[in-house]
């Protein structure tokens, strides 16, 4: 029953999805033009019309209004222009093949701008292999058909206006759910680790993956609603979603936190067995709250967190319970500042229930007055020189461009010499699943393969079971709106219901249906051998040499991070824009980091010893941002005596270990002071006497230590990586 529900559940939400949204108005500005061109003798106008349409649609992603139209535009006209220029091209092999090379690399370069430009670039290059398939046949001169594809670029651009007007909300609204999902992901599995109930790697890449997920999320949320400020002002329900977005960055940071190193404090916990338990149930309570503000702000009730406080309650009672009878031992030390951490993160988690309670109105604001905020999106560089930057068999752009250029001209090469009935199939396989990675090609080709099998049989079945051509034609459209929809979460899914989409497609006009489906299957496997091989062999590109430019990069922001906290330490001053821009830089950098050995681990010599080694430094730099963000939780939440000079010691000489680390990195020489070291207490902190500044002393110092092990094992590891 349980089950059941939790199904019914998941398809609710998937056809409530903005993916299912977009299928829907790409599938509606597609049929709809050529059911019109199909009653008024007119479907060749029809059809390039709707062609338009997904020409335009694959850069209407999530994020900015204004970038998503831009991309839409940009889009049609590039697909348009390419479409006209595809038309001239003479039936000469080898003028086609140098045709296709050439704009295979231009069109696949763009992805030099970002995700989004990448899409746009994915645009021409599906005008582009379509331009192979005898479209002049369809009796429009090739400047009609051209602007026929504009006309249904601005038709789909209208479309999505009109959606973004009934439901401006529903894109903040999916992905502020999905971010407190996330977390709520995240804090889960981190707990794991508490009791040591998770084998350490599974976990670690489970939290390597939810991490980069989410810092993904949150980058999508505060730029949508930046830019929703800034074009309409801030009412209470923006107001409100910026105030959750920044309970769920000091939630984030929470989440990271550890009171002292990992193993020492699990030797502490294993001593005191009621109090690990409490703090176990209190992380699941915590988990399941969030689940619970998700279901509960979507159903527009407010969230009964009463199972969140008692937890809280009783980690405090089992607390008290130890104190009574082990007053101001190290261990009580321990526990207190794990308590106190956790009932922050229990008190994020309240605060953004009552902001998201509707019975509870924030007064509205005007226009932000603060240019400041600007600073917290990651705007992308369009500038000519990244282009430039780039044209080099350094850039894994370049490669990967160069890559599918001539993988390209080889499949559509065999396609003509054996002659294939329909080469461009093998064209539009190889455009799909292409990724600069090898890893991702790999998933996307297996996933293609086994889709389309999966759809081919079903299909087949269908056809020869249900010979109706109205079924067909049903089935054609509600398989092309499913596959859409499920592009971006489920890619074996999409292949299995475009494979349907297309066989009932073909259905309709031929009755060599069988054949069809041979050739689907053939030209697919065929398409993806190509693009897994191309990946493996030709200028094949390996994470690991990224992996340490993207390491370097995090180590700097780390070490950013660490001197805001110092100045804030030293300042007593109120949390700065740049505390926490720094702070932002260096969990962005971890969560890219951490998603380049993600890649790694899917490469074919991903238990390579030399692999092994980049594993441990990132796990290493993940530990080594938490302890950041532990201690710059302590000092932004306790009020602080003046800081101690042991303090300015323990900085200077992390510092040092992380710019050695750097320069290790990045091959270059390096000016440290080797000599710097940390002067040791003479005698261990007393923690008899209840003073305030022995309790902060002790846990910063704890920190400090603490990192600065850390920090001293990056250049450990990276010496032997190089050795």
């Amino acid at each position: 029953m349980l089950k059941s529900k939790q199904l019914y559940q998941k398809i609710l939400a998937f056809f409530q999805s903005t993916d299912f949204a977009k299928a829907f108005l790409i599938t509606l500005g597609l049929v709809l033009p050529i059911l019109f061109g199909y009653y008024f003798n007119a479907l060749s106008i029809g059809i390039a019309i709707g062609t338009g349409v997904m020409f335009s649609s694959p850069s209407a992603i999530t994020g900015s209004l204004k970038n998503k139209r831009i991309g839409i535009l940009l889009s049609t006209l590039i697909a348009a222009g390419v479409s006209f220029l595809g038309s001239y091209i003479p039936e000469i092999l080898w003028i086609q093949l140098v045709y296709l090379g050439a704009f295979a690399f231009i069109l696949s370069f763009l992805a030099v701008y970002g995700f989004r430009a990448s899409l746009v670039g994915f645009s021409g290059l599906f005008a582009l292999v379509l331009s192979f398939a005898n479209l002049s046949a369809s009796g429009l001169a090739s400047h009609e058909r051209s602007l026929l594809i504009v006309a249904g670029g601005v038709w789909y651009l209208g479309l999505t206006l009109l959606y973004d007007l009934i439901v401006p909300k529903k894109q903040v609204e999916e992905l502020m759910e999905t971010a407190i999902s996330l977390c709520s992901n995240y804090i889960k599995t981190r707990g794991k680790f508490l009791n040591q109930s998770v084998d350490r790697d599974a976990g670690l890449q489970t939290l390597f993956q939810v991490q980069s997920d989410f810092n993904d999320h949150l980058e999508k949320l505060r730029e949508i609603l930046l830019d929703s400020r800034y074009s309409s002002g801030t009412s209470s329900y923006y107001r409100k979603r910026f105030l959750v977005l920044s309970e769920l960055v000091d939630l984030s940071e929470l989440a990271l936190t550890s009171p002292i190193a990992p193993a020492k404090m699990h030797e502490v916990l294993r001593k005191y067995p009621e109090q690990l338990k409490a703090f176990i149930n209190l992380n699941l309570a915590q988990s399941e709250s969030l689940n619970r503000i998700v279901k509960n702000d979507s159903s527009k009730n407010s969230s009964n967190l009463a199972p969140l406080k008692d937890a809280v309650n009783e980690v405090k009672k089992q607390l008290q319970n130890y104190t009574s009878t082990h007053p101001f031992t190290e261990d009580h030390i321990v526990l207190q500042n794990l308590y106190e951490l956790q009932e922050r993160q229990s008190q994020h988690i309240l605060n953004i229930a009552q902001i998201l309670n509707r019975s509870k109105n924030l007064k509205p604001t005007n226009r932000p007055t603060a240019p400041k905020l600007d600073n917290f999106i990651t705007r992308q560089d369009y500038s000519f020189q990244v282009m430039l930057d780039n044209l080099n068999v350094n850039s894994p752009i370049f490669r990967h461009a160069l890559r599918l250029a001539v993988t390209a001209v080889i499949g559509f090469s065999l396609g003509s010499l054996f002659e294939l009935q329909n080469p461009y199939w093998i064209l539009l396989t190889i455009i799909v699943i292409m990724r600069p990675s090898y890893g991702l090609t790999k998933q996307r080709s297996k996933h293609r393969i086994i889709g389309t099998l999966m759809g081919a049989a079903l299909a087949a079945g269908i056809v020869y079971l249900f010979p109706d051509k109205m079924l067909f034609r049903v089935l054609a459209i509600l398989s092309f709106m499913i596959a859409f929809a499920s592009l971006q979460k489920n890619y074996r899914t999409a292949a299995l219901f475009l494979t349907l989409s297309i066989i009932f497609a073909y259905a309709l006009l031929r009755p060599d249906i069988l054949a069809i489906i041979q050739f689907r299957v053939l030209d697919t496997v065929l398409g993806a051998a190509l693009a897994g091989l191309a990946n493996a062999f030709l200028w094949p590109t390996r994470e690991g040499q990224s992996l340490q430019h993207n390491l370097a990069e995090s180590l700097v922001a780390n070490r950013d991070y660490l001197q805001q906290i110092q100045t804030h330490y030293q300042t007593k001053n109120e949390i700065s824009v740049a505390y926490k821009l720094a702070r932002k830089k260096a969990f962005l950098a971890t969560a890219t980091v951490n998603a380049a050995i993600q890649r790694i681990l899917q490469e074919p010599s991903a238990k390579s010893n030399y692999n092994s080694k980049l594993y441990e430094l990132v796990v290493l730099n993940h530990t080594f941002v938490g302890a950041l963000a532990s201690i710059g939780s302590y000092l932004r939440t306790h009020k602080t005596t003046e800081m101690d000079a042991t303090f300015n010691v323990y900085a200077r000489t992390i510092i040092n270990n992380i710019n050695t680390a750097v320069s290790l990195l990045e091959h270059t020489p390096q000016n440290t002071s080797a000599g710097i070291s940390v002067e040791k207490p003479t005698e261990k902190i007393s923690i008899s006497k209840e003073t305030k500044k022995i309790y902060e002393m002790h846990i910063i110092t704890e920190q400090l230590k603490w990192l600065k092990s850390l920090s001293e094992q990056f250049t450990k590891q990276l010496q032997a990586l190089e050795a």
